[in-house]
């Protein structure tokens, strides 16, 4: 009985092992497929496997877009994944007849990548893995065509259309000559080698509009790099044809769109990783909506011009500043969801923040969401009472309103606040530098301040006269009694547009 017993317990353990060695090979899969080239042959392509991203996760900008449709843009995967970022899991180069294949993935989801080093890449291939093989198909690394010196065409002279499907490398500075049009197709991939541009000159035409399930990119001609070279600007000559840009995404460069012509259309359009600006107004400015800023020195800059109107973007972790607007007359900022920008800059010198002014009049801030900043204001001279900042929601903040002085101007400001929802702020919602050159009182009434104590206000939020005599006032009596009432009041709940 006893040696039935032993093998009985033996076989239920063989079962065991057995059922859970299947399941084991169950939850991985073998990824199979084939590289195809424009010009030749797959053969010798290098193959990568990375893990697919998480556009849900909190630190991602498109989880944002999720949760709030009237921002931005929805989640791609063009747009959320970049391969020169990500260490690859497995490699593999493609053989003789362009096959590739990755044995024993464990389950999951995954990008697939085929390129030349050095070349054009494959669009690429979302792949979902467990409980069988997996063929991914062909893999077709596009035409390359190559903009220099060398090849004598860095001039376009004549009317020109780059393909969709195709990569145009730019080793050189290349122009869009007077009464030319260049178009661009949805899907054309253009690379601009370090400190190089593409400019539209006086009288030129770009035409740049992809669509949303085709984008048109910019990027860094040294594709393999980890750390490319910069490229320099898409520039707009004076007296060009004004930008008309949409459903384009701009990579590692030192500015992306720079524009000396009035007026203009960039939408639909995402910026990341810009030393500089994504996008440098020096006339008036392009209307900017619906766009994504992500990891950018500054999103948008304008100096000197009027009609400035900026909507539904988001702007995530640019640093030093998400818009910086100086010598702007006339203009609105409304709608855009601005998070972790401006670094960590607690020092109150208002070096870095989410929005800068300076000598700015007649505009309105209204229902923007400033999420996990230090400054969210950074207010230099000559910022008057036409500016009216109003149903903002801030969340998180140091400072809301850093009000101090441009030294080489040396003028007041006390911008209008009112209806606003100061839910999170740890430092000053307003903080005044005290000088000679601040002395115009400031109305910021019928706000939330997370308290109905006008003393404590006083006291803990605002930074006037009632802590330096040398300050002037900033009224903030009559209080709102929540967030929710200021929708009563005003008729327009505070936070972004829906």
């Amino acid at each position: 009985m006893f040696m039935r017993h032993l093998a009985l317990i033996a076989l239920c353990l063989g079962l065991v092992l057995v059922v859970s060695c299947k399941k084991g090979d169950e939850t991985k899969s073998g990824i199979t497929g084939h590289v195809a080239a424009a010009d030749g042959s797959g053969a010798g392509a290098l193959v990568r496997l990375y893990p697919a991203p998480d556009p849900t996760a909190d630190v991602s900008v498109w989880s944002v877009t999720d949760q709030t449709p009237a921002v931005g843009f929805t989640y791609d995967l063009d747009f959320a994944f970049d391969h020169r970022v990500i260490s690859s899991l497995r490699a593999d180069s493609a053989d003789g007849d362009g096959d590739f294949q990755f044995e024993e993935v464990v389950a999951g989801d995954y990008v697939v990548v085929a390129e030349f080093p050095g070349g054009a890449w494959a669009p690429y291939k979302l792949v979902s893995t467990g409980g069988g093989d997996v063929q991914v198909g062909d893999l077709r690394i596009p035409r390359v065509v190559t903009y220099s010196l060398e090849n004598n065409n860095v001039n376009i002279n004549q009317s020109t259309t780059w393909e969709s499907g195709t990569h145009y490398v730019l080793l050189d500075n290349t122009f869009v000559q007077t009464g030319v049009t260049l178009t661009i197709e949805p899907g054309a991939v253009v690379k601009l080698a370090g400190n190089k541009s593409l400019n539209v000159r006086h009288g030129a035409t770009l035409v740049c509009n992809g669509t949303p399930d085709d984008y048109i990119i910019f990027t860094s001609s040294d594709v393999i790099n980890r750390d490319p070279d910069e490229w320099l600007q898409v520039k707009f000559f004076a007296d060009a044809a004004p930008p008309n840009v949409s459903y384009t995404e701009f990579r590692y460069g030192a500015s992306g769109i720079v524009t000396d012509v009035d007026s203009g259309l960039v939408e639909y359009c995402h910026f990341t990783r810009f030393v500089n600006e994504g996008v440098l107004a020096l006339r008036q400015p392009p209307l900017v909506r619906r766009c994504v800023f992500d990891r950018a020195a500054t999103g948008v800059r304008a100096a000197s011009t009027s009609q400035f109107l900026i909507e539904r973007n988001v702007f995530q972790t640019c640093d030093p500043f998400a818009i910086i607007l100086d010598t702007v007359h006339d203009g609105e900022i409304s709608c855009n969801w601005f998070r972790d920008c401006g670094g960590t800059d607690t020092s109150g010198a208002g070096s870095r923040g989410v929005i800068r002014l300076d000598l700015v009049s007649d505009m309105d801030i209204h229902n923007n969401y400033f999420e996990t900043s230090s400054n969210a204001f950074q207010i230099g001279s000559w910022v008057d009472s036409t500016v009216d900042i109003r149903h903002n929601t801030f969340s998180q903040i140091a400072r809301a309103l850093n009000i101090s002085v441009t030294e080489e101007r040396r003028g007041p400001s006390n911008p209008e606040v009112h209806f606003n929802c100061f839910d999170s702020v740890w430092d000053f919602v307003v903080f005044v530098h005290c000088s000679q050159h601040s002395y115009l009182d400031m109305d910021a009434s019928q706000n939330w301040w997370g308290t109905l104590s006008v003393s404590l206000i006083q006291s803990e939020f605002v930074h006037d006269q009632f802590d330096d005599e040398r300050c002037p006032i900033v009224t903030v009596d009559p209080v709102v009694n929540s967030c929710s009432q200021i929708t009563s009041l005003s008729g327009t709940p505070a936070g972004l547009c829906q």
